[in-house]
């Protein structure tokens, strides 16, 4: 079956959950090379997404579908060697190498599975596999605070030397609900400010100071952005726009290899 499957195109479907519905995305793709794209589009509810996702089906007998698991309780492992005093029993701990992984809750887990049975979930990625795997090189060599900046959550990591000091996901849904008058650049930039003071206050590492801030925007941010954190911090800004539905695809390639 895995040799028949090789010569047939593959569809990849990706859910990613928001304040306004599902982002629904399909790509079908054969040798890491995309065929073609399909218009996406936000849905409302399950048993519409459901009848949407049976007829992508009918695109490709190989199909795969992966959801952005942005909601639950997650977080980073700095050390997977030293990992064992976390509660196992409560989380999911996945591991990246010897040193860094991340962690993220079992239930939330179990509960996401649930309320998708009925499509079926091939995987469920945390955003922070994004965000590992968008800055891979870089990673290893520039240390830094690295951002990903999502429609209801920013992720942060700290790096000095190739090595995890310190990460965070925050959820920005209540946030963002109970600042609705204020500019969405004003609330993600104060986040922002949050996390660093966070981790300035872990003393994860005393002798590490932000220098360089990269960050991975989904939401398009204009140059505003880029302004006001160099005025906080100081800070030499590097930012990229992040196709978030591509990049889960990308992941679900590198898990089937």
């Amino acid at each position: 079956m895995k040799i028949l499957e090789s010569f047939l195109p593959k569809l990849f479907i990706t859910l990613i959950p928001s304040n306004d519905g599902i982002q629904l995305h399909a790509e079908l793709r054969k040798n890491a090379t995309k065929i073609k794209r399909f218009e996406d589009e936000t849905v409302q509810n399950n048993l519409s997404l459901e009848k949407k996702i049976r007829t992508l089906e009918l695109e490709s007998a190989v199909s795969y579908i992966a959801f952005l698991e942005s909601e639950a309780s997650q977080g980073v492992v700095t050390d997977c060697r030293e990992a064992e005093a976390m509660d196992s029993g409560s989380f999911e701990r996945i591991c990246i190498g010897s040193m860094q992984g991340l962690f993220i809750s079992k239930d939330d887990l179990f509960e996401r599975q649930k309320a998708y049975k009925n499509i079926g979930l091939d995987f469920l990625f945390s955003p922070f596999s994004i965000l590992f795997n968008f800055y891979h090189e870089q990673l290893q060599n520039c240390d830094g605070l690295y951002l990903l900046l999502g429609s209801d959550f920013i992720l942060s990591c700290v790096y000095k030397n190739g090595s995890l000091l310190f990460g965070e996901h925050t959820q920005m849904q209540e946030i963002l609900s109970a600042f609705e008058e204020i500019n969405l650049l004003d609330i993600y930039v104060d986040a922002i400010q949050s996390t660093v003071k966070t981790f300035y206050d872990s003393k994860a590492d005393e002798t590490m100071f932000i220098e360089k801030i990269y960050i991975a925007d989904a939401l398009n941010f204009d140059v505003d952005l880029e302004n006001r954190l160099e005025e906080v911090f100081f800070a030499d800004i590097e930012k990229r726009s992040i196709d978030l539905p591509h990049e889960l695809v990308l992941l679900c390639e590198e898990e089937l290899k």
